[in-house]
């Protein structure tokens, strides 16, 4: 399957009105309107969709449709949010027995006005067939889609996530598309003139992002003493001014390297607060007391600089590229303004971005730190059209021979 970057921004706007659409049955129905963050198309493992989802007592309503296009879409509240939004349907929602039936027609009204906006879209029928109730942990609520590339279990995914203040709720959409819905609706925009991108070759980048989210870890372990638990890596593409909604805006500590060699573009490590403190703490910096002083700058720049190059030198061994980063640069923001002079770079040559972000935690959860690459459209495309995907093995992840003992004897000679 080849991806027209034009005709993928159309299927992502097309998204973006579809969930506004499930916002706005929402706010009919209860009075709570919920604001539409970032969405995007996402690449991802399913268990990685399952990691982002641990440790959490969660309710999903799921529904399948067919049509026009195909696959299974679902709602996923944590317990208490859903309760919280229960409450503001007519009856009494604090009644165990009454729940599911109120959020299962809630559930159903938010999903019908997401797929009829697509239906009326594509000018094409749409079935939905009626919502099953979900609870349970994230393998009890995500769908055993088929996954696009069976080698790396990857599933396509169209994430929304809604956020309602007055109600302090917050909910994600998923949609898990069928290979070939998605498929025929690019097919029919290439054109004589598309530049389409084969989606083979973003999976191979993809899963090389993964495995160098896996290498980050590890130097995280090797230069802390700190294990790494669970690792999510994913594909994104989405609108360069999502990019800020995507990372949301609690404050963030880390750094913001340039991409050189091909692709060009950006690359960011950012800790929340407590994680940049207790992995600068465990750099041998001695207690963050009254906030983040020069040697503690010094210590996250550091092992910034060894995630990075975990993350980013195993591509050049993929694609047969120099690629290599400048000097990190320490950043404490919030994320929106950390990432404001990116998005205004980025959207000079460029509407829409792909994103290829890894979340590290480690064991109890003591340090979660996101990794973001976001590399030019153009030269990605560049790149990848130099990448023989016939030529590479099916474990494309031993293929970059990213060796983080190694990345970490040659920062400390």
């Amino acid at each position: 399957m080849k991806i027209e970057v034009n005709a993928l921004g159309e299927f992502n706007r097309l998204a973006h009105d579809g969930s506004k659409q499930a916002a706005n049955s929402l706010g009919q129905l209860t009075g709570v309107r919920p604001t539409v963050e970032a969405t995007s198309i996402d690449l991802l493992r399913r268990r990685d969709i399952i990691a982002d989802l641990h440790n959490q007592d969660l309710i999903g309503i799921s529904s399948e449709f067919s049509g026009g296009i195909a696959g299974t879409a679902l709602l996923v509240f944590n317990e208490a949010g859903a309760r919280t939004l229960a409450k503001s349907l007519p009856g009494d929602g604090a009644e165990a027995i009454g729940l599911e039936s109120r959020l299962t027609e809630l559930g159903n009204i938010m999903l019908s006005g997401f797929i009829d906006g697509w239906a009326d879209y594509l000018n094409q029928a749409i079935d939905q067939r009626p919502p099953t109730y979900l609870t349970g942990g994230g393998t009890d609520i995500i769908p055993d889609a088929t996954p696009i590339d069976q080698a790396s279990n990857q599933v396509l995914t169209v994430n929304t996530t809604f956020e309602t203040s007055s109600a302090v709720v917050e909910t994600t959409a998923y949609v898990f598309l069928e290979e070939a819905s998605f498929r025929h609706i690019l097919d029919t925009r290439l054109t004589s003139e598309s530049t389409p991108i084969p989606l083979d070759k973003l999976q191979v980048f993809s899963r090389m992002a993964a495995k160098g989210g896996d290498t980050a870890g590890d130097s995280i372990t090797m230069m802390t003493g700190i294990d790494t638990s669970v690792t999510v890596s994913r594909m994104s593409f989405l609108q360069v001014e999502q990019i800020g909604p995507r990372l949301g805006d609690e404050q963030q500590v880390g750094v913001v390297a340039k991409l050189t060699g091909l692709p060009t573009g950006y690359v960011l490590v950012l800790f929340d607060e407590p994680s940049a403190k207790t992995i600068a703490e465990a750099m041998g910096t001695g207690a963050v007391t009254d906030g983040f002083d020069g040697i503690h700058e010094s210590a996250i720049e550091e092992i910034s600089n060894i995630m990075i190059s975990g993350f980013v030198d195993g591509w050049a061994n993929v694609l047969g590229t120099s690629n290599q980063h400048t000097p990190p640069e320490f950043v404490h923001d919030f994320a929106s303004a950390i990432v404001d002079p990116i998005m205004l770079d980025l959207a000079t040559t460029q509407e829409y971005v792909f994103g290829f972000d890894t979340l590290i935690k480690t064991a109890g959860d003591a340090v979660s730190c996101k990794i973001l690459a976001l590399p030019r459209a153009e030269e990605l495309k560049e790149a990848l059209d130099e990448l023989s995907v016939g030529e590479l093995s099916a474990d494309v992840e031993a293929e970059m021979e990213a060796d983080p003992e190694s990345l970490f004897q040659e920062h400390v000679e």
